[in-house]
């Protein structure tokens, strides 16, 4: 029987292969990458890491479950504690300034505020549909690049954080977590949840493409 997660999959398989061939991910995928477009797209990814913590606070707070709510804090653990630190690392050693990429860009702020806007009004599994479209096609794309070489080691490292069994299982828990949850809602809500995961996938392709602004 296909899950709803599999479900969402299927109804936008365009949206999925237009990202998993993106212009960045394949030029990773040849190693022929620039050092600025990386650089650009390590500020804006930075910063978009404020956006995730408040993403998943707010999906701590509409948890129904305190399961929920512990997983999620161990995500939230990681982006504080890990994330930033590795991004004010990597950033410092390529000595990229922030402030010589604005990322006040329209491809960044419908990622960045279409996100947030709908975590901040939305649902519990709304939330989960957001995470679930932006990791479990990260991890895929990461996954497959990863069977490559990467020159810039530091691109490497990055591939590298999102094909591992670590953020395999997170966003594997996601998946799950949002077929439990479907498992509860009507035709309509699971309608409107679908169309979310769609907008999400072209707003994911859009921020990608703002690395080449």
């Amino acid at each position: 029987m296909e899950t709803f997660s599999d479900r969402l999959l299927r109804e936008h398989q365009g949206a999925w292969h237009e990202m998993q061939q993106h212009r960045f991910v394949c030029e990773i995928e040849q190693d022929v990458l620039s050092a600025d477009v990386f650089n650009r797209y390590l500020v804006f990814e930075g910063n978009f890491v404020a956006t995730a913590i408040a993403i998943f606070a707010l999906g701590v707070s509409k948890a129904p479950d305190i399961r929920q709510q512990r997983w999620l804090i161990g995500v939230l653990n990681a982006l504080v504690d890990t994330q930033i630190a590795w991004f004010d690392t990597v950033l410092a050693k390529r000595q990229v300034n922030p402030a010589g990429y604005p990322d006040d860009l329209p491809g960044v702020r419908r990622f960045r505020d279409g996100m947030l806007n709908v975590a901040q009004r939305g649902s519990y599994e709304e939330i989960i549909t957001l995470m679930f479209g932006a990791e479990w096609m990260y991890y895929h794309w990461c996954k497959r690049v990863s069977l490559k070489t990467q020159s810039d080691e530091d691109v490497r490292r990055w591939i590298e954080l999102h094909a591992e069994e670590e953020f395999f299982l997170q966003a594997s828990w996601l998946k799950t977590e949002l077929d439990r949850c479907a498992a509860q809602l009507s035709a309509e809500q699971k309608f409107a949840l679908s169309d979310l995961y769609g907008k999400v996938l072209k707003w994911e392709i859009d921020f990608h493409s703002a690395a080449y602004a």
